[in-house]
């Protein structure tokens, strides 16, 4: 019965002395802080314009992974959330939007009076999509500063 007791405590003790990385972003002028947790789904862009998307695994206290891509924090150049839902909902609105505008052009050479409608309609659906992809804010390095932190 006290080797149960001892086993209990120590795996409560596991849960709370353990320590979780983050990446902090603090931004320069107003000193507010992001957090982006580990296997939080993020989009990078580094200072050579690679641009890497998927979850975020942090390996030191320098750098990161990125979708098995390591990643130091010099070569950080901006980062954002990248829920996998919006990224979704991103693409089936491009797509029916450029489907749309390609009825549009269809029905020209048809010679149907509503192709300038279903043009307008096709791409306004389109440029909404690109809307959708600025809902989430991106955190440049002119900006905020970046640091791995363990809470």
């Amino acid at each position: 019965m006290k080797n149960r007791i001892y086993l209990i405590l120590l795996f409560i003790s596991f849960t709370v002395f353990s320590q979780q990385r983050t990446l902090e972003l603090t931004n320069i002028k107003t000193g507010k802080v992001k957090v982006f947790v580990e296997n939080q789904r993020i989009k990078i862009r580094t200072l050579d314009h690679k641009k890497w998307i998927g979850n975020l695994k942090i390996t030191d206290s320098v750098s990161f992974t990125v979708n098995n891509h390591k990643v130091a924090m010099e070569s950080l150049q901006s980062i954002k959330n990248q829920p996998k839902v919006l990224g979704t909902v991103k693409t089936v609105v491009l797509i029916s939007g450029l489907a749309i505008v390609g009825a549009s052009l269809i029905a020209a050479s048809g010679g149907s009076d509503s192709a300038f409608l279903l043009f307008v309609v096709g791409a306004g659906t389109t440029m909404s999509a690109g809307v959708i992809e600025g809902l989430n804010s991106n955190y440049t390095k002119r900006k905020w500063t970046y640091k791995i932190v363990e809470k």
